[in-house]
């Protein structure tokens, strides 16, 4: 039995990764899992929602966190629960990610995802990127910021993102190599990227 279709979606803040995995979710009738992951990931911890939110991609602690967490995500000796807080809400997080790719096809938004289904058949991972002008543009008409506030958030939140990734992959975030595609959604627009994934996961299920 094949397994079900899984598309990992990486993303610059301001790029519209959000927006596109989840018309490409719609567009194929499948799941699509972003902050739900959250409520999940709270759910396996017993840590509140709120709490995984504010801190899922801060980073604190050294090399003896990284280790404990690294065992624990493996399966190793240590329990999630003896974790510190940063690393029990990644364990969680990639056993709900790895749950969701056993039981249903879905569009799964950050959080690693392309690294914790690493080698898993039947998986698109995608990255979406766009230059700084638009991703501007894009957050202050979001938001409703100044193009100073917006850029101050774009930097903020890529750098976030790529500590986080670097932090439990050991990967460059964003690295063309580490996905199966790489797409600069203001060349074609929203919908004809969405357009151009949803054609490339038919393919992929054939």
């Amino acid at each position: 039995m094949q397994n079900p279709l899984i598309i990992t979606i990486g993303r610059e803040y301001g790029s519209g990764g959000r927006q596109i995995g989840q018309a490409v979710a719609e567009k194929l009738g499948i799941s699509f899992y972003d902050k739900k992951i959250i409520s999940l990931a709270a759910e396996k911890s017993g840590l509140c929602s709120e709490f995984i939110e504010n801190n899922e991609q801060r980073i604190r602690g050294g090399l003896m966190q990284n280790f404990s967490a690294s065992a624990a995500y493996a399966g190793g000796f240590f329990s999630h629960h003896y974790l510190p807080l940063s690393e029990s809400i990644f364990v969680s997080q990639a056993q709900v990610i790895r749950d969701i790719a056993a039981k249903e096809s879905a569009v799964i938004v950050g959080r690693c995802a392309d690294y914790i289904l690493a080698g898993r058949p039947n998986t698109i991972n995608v990255f979406i990127h766009a230059p700084i002008e638009a991703r501007v543009k894009r957050i202050m008409e979001l938001y409703q910021l100044d193009e100073a506030a917006a850029l101050k958030a774009i930097a903020t939140s890529d750098k976030e993102r790529g500590n986080h990734y670097f932090r439990y992959t050991d990967l460059k975030w964003g690295k063309a190599q580490n996905y199966d595609i790489c797409i600069n959604s203001s060349l074609m627009g929203v919908d004809k990227t969405v357009e151009m994934l949803v054609d490339l996961a038919r393919i992929e299920e054939r």
